[in-house]
């Protein structure tokens, strides 16, 4: 594999399952004098190289880690997923040149001169391994929230996003939600075992404690200085959402995800 000199040096990337709270957290450090990126995720960029964009098709809008989009020519990797192969998960075995060309280019093109990268894109859940080969001093942050609330915003956003309207009206059951949600993680934890400069956070812990928890990313990041503008995140995002779910959509998020909430330390709110 060729390793060719950038720009970009130490480039940060953020994801997780969508409507985890990659966006806030992305935002937030962009406000860093030291850090800058695009205006919008990285994935969705112009002239980003096929193999970095959601080329499955707009039915794969925030259900890009369920078990239902498997593809059977799909190369299993090693990756220690428990489900079978995810239709894009994406390893350095994926590597060329012209795409990790066409990569650096586009992102030359939202960097400040004299500045470290920052971009943040969900489905890079999935090609975070490739993105290391392409940056092998890359930086990766995965942020993870409450699995319930994360279902009820996939299903809603589904239904209708005013970001993304060209995705409007995809009927969505709350398990299939609950799937996306509980696949993304079991990818992101597997990324403990591959990537170099890793470290995952709770969307819990930084909207309720963000100078802590940034302070603690930007350590992570290294060397980086503390003195930046810290924002003020909503807190009450995730009790607004958990209570749009029925006890039975309770139940049904609780059986599929109950080990992973658990792992994260979330509380079960279902028996059923």
């Amino acid at each position: 594999m060729l390793v060719l000199n950038t720009s970009i040096e130490r480039p940060i990337f953020i994801f997780g399952c969508s409507n985890s709270g990659t966006t806030i957290l992305w935002e937030a450090l962009k406000q860093h004098e030291e850090l800058s990126g695009p205006v919008i995720e990285g994935q969705d960029l112009d002239g980003m190289p096929t193999i970095m964009t959601h080329f499955l098709g707009k039915d794969t809008f925030r259900l890009w880690a369920h078990p239902q989009f498997i593809d059977s020519t799909t190369r299993n990797h090693g990756a220690k997923i428990p489900e079978s192969q995810l239709a894009y998960y994406l390893t350095e075995r994926d590597y060329r040149e012209s795409d990790k060309k066409q990569l650096v280019a586009v992102y030359e093109r939202s960097l400040i001169p004299g500045t470290r990268l920052v971009t943040k894109s969900p489905a890079d859940t999935l090609r975070a391994r490739l993105i290391q080969s392409y940056f092998p001093d890359a930086y990766f942050i995965a942020i993870v929230r409450n699995g319930y609330a994360v279902t009820e915003g996939i299903r809603r956003k589904r239904l209708f996003d005013p970001e993304r309207p060209q995705y409007a009206s995809l009927q969505t059951r709350i398990d299939e939600a609950a799937m996306q949600w509980l696949g993304a993680n079991r990818v992101a934890l597997s990324h403990i075992d591959f990537l170099h400069r890793y470290k995952t956070i709770r969307y819990e812990d930084l909207v309720t404690n963000p100078t802590a928890i940034l302070h603690e990313v930007l350590d992570f990041l290294e060397p980086i200085s503390h003195q930046f503008p810290i924002p003020k995140f909503e807190t009450h995002r995730n009790n607004e959402q958990i209570a749009r779910l029925t006890e039975q959509e309770l139940g049904i998020v609780t059986r599929i995800c109950g080990e992973m909430l658990n792992h994260f330390g979330y509380e079960s709110l279902s028996q059923k």
